[in-house]
């Protein structure tokens, strides 16, 4: 999208288009959106807009950022107005019926979206998720960006087609044929699905890992004997469809065969934002809390998180987080996917029922592999997972957008060195 006029001038100032709030905990986009934001070029003013389509957080927005309302009658006539453009006429024909998200962030809110920006450019422009590209097309245009960057998080395509939407999965390539062209970058959280969209639409897809900052306590510290009552944990939004499959699994399968494997009480707490339909699982050993800003504590007193996911896409954040805070994890394949970690090394996969159950069962009970666990997943994290780390290859990522030089995809799993 560099407009050649503008080649030669540098961006003073970094537009960051989010669907949820960024926060450093409580819910993987978030997250991710706050990494991306913090890891702008230090020489960069930021300022975060959100387009509230992806839920809110029960917290303060940061500190900078503006949140977008949405006007359906002003999206309506931003539509009609884009139309007007024989070019923005043409992308519109071309890409179709929008996927629900990116229909609720219409490209016709360009204005509602400028209205917020505190001042003129120069400016760059950087948009998270797939559904927020044809917006962010037309807020980069607008502003006269210098340059654009697009992080699609994860493959919603794919997604889409592991349920069976497949309506939705042609919807979406669609819309990264027309939009994802039109950025100077793209990037993705899981290097195979980074590999799978570059060689799909045959554009260039960078692979940006997920990333975590450790706590300040060491690990050592807050390592325990087993106690009396072993506390099993599930962190994420509560919300998400394959998070309350993982979790109906948990309280009504997973559950019941750990306590009757080790003879005795055993808690499973439940964090992250949800809507009430949980409630119905609250009994004295399953607690749900809702969104925890301060998640120390509850990682703290966990024996082990569970993740038994049976569909999803992207890269799964909160492991990360689980690993630097010190708490051995079972997981499935789906809920590890994406992530540079060995089973037996880093964590326990488990794919079914009795699986899990047997890796929850020797973490509750054979410390050592509790702490080997936990020692190579800290270590992990330092190498590969850090914010220092990733938020290097975020700025080297937005430096290429800006000299135009080619974006790369990391080499796949196979060929990495070991």
């Amino acid at each position: 999208m560099r407009a050649e006029a503008a080649a030669a001038e540098i961006a003073r100032r970094l537009v960051v288009l989010t669907p949820i709030e960024p926060f450093s905990t409580g819910n993987g986009l978030s997250m991710r959106a706050e990494l991306f934001r913090r890891s702008a070029p230090t020489n960069m003013d930021v300022q975060t807009l959100v387009v509230p389509v992806a839920g809110h957080l029960p917290r303060p927005s940061a500190a900078d950022a503006a949140v977008v309302p949405r006007d359906p009658a002003a999206a309506r006539r931003g539509t009609l107005a884009l139309a007007a453009d024989p070019v923005w006429r043409d992308r519109l024909s071309r890409v179709g019926s929008l996927p629900p998200l990116a229909r609720a962030a219409s490209p016709g809110l360009v204005h509602a979206v400028l209205a917020n920006i505190r001042d003129r450019g120069p400016f760059a422009l950087h948009v998270m998720r797939a559904y927020l590209a044809p917006l962010g097309v037309a807020v980069g245009e607008r502003l006269r960006a210098i340059w654009t960057t697009l992080d699609l998080d994860e493959d919603d395509a794919a997604f889409a087609r592991s349920i069976d939407d497949f309506e939705g999965a042609a919807a979406y390539e669609r819309l990264l044929d027309v939009f994802g062209p039109l950025f100077d970058g793209l990037s993705a959280a899981s290097l195979d699905e980074a590999v799978a969209i570059s060689e799909r639409h045959g554009v260039s897809v960078e692979y940006l890992r997920n990333a975590v900052r450790p706590p300040l306590r060491p690990v050592a510290a807050r390592r325990r004997r087993r106690r009396a009552v072993p506390s099993l944990l599930f962190v994420g939004n509560l919300m998400y469809p394959p998070n309350l499959e993982a979790i109906d699994l948990l309280v009504k399968e997973i559950l019941p065969a750990v306590r009757h494997r080790l003879g005795g009480r055993v808690r499973l707490t439940l964090v992250g934002p949800h809507d009430g339909r949980l409630d119905r699982l609250c009994s004295t050993d399953v607690e749900v809390t809702g969104f925890i800003s301060d998640l120390a504590p509850v990682y703290a007193s966990a024996d082990a998180v569970v993740v038994p996911l049976r569909r999803g896409a992207g890269t799964r954040i909160k492991l990360l987080e689980a690993f630097a805070y010190g708490v051995p994890v079972i997981a499935s394949s789906v809920g590890a996917a994406g992530l540079e970690a060995d089973d037996g090394r880093h964590l326990l996969l488990a794919d079914d029922c009795d699986r899990s159950v047997a890796a929850v069962e020797a973490v509750l009970t054979d410390s050592d592999l509790a702490a080997r666990l936990v020692d190579e997943a800290v270590q992990l994290v330092g190498e590969r997972y850090s914010i220092d780390t990733v938020g290097r290859a975020i700025r080297d990522f937005f430096e290429r957008a800006a000299t135009g030089a080619p974006g790369h995809v990391s080499p796949r799993p196979a060929e990495r060195p070991t």
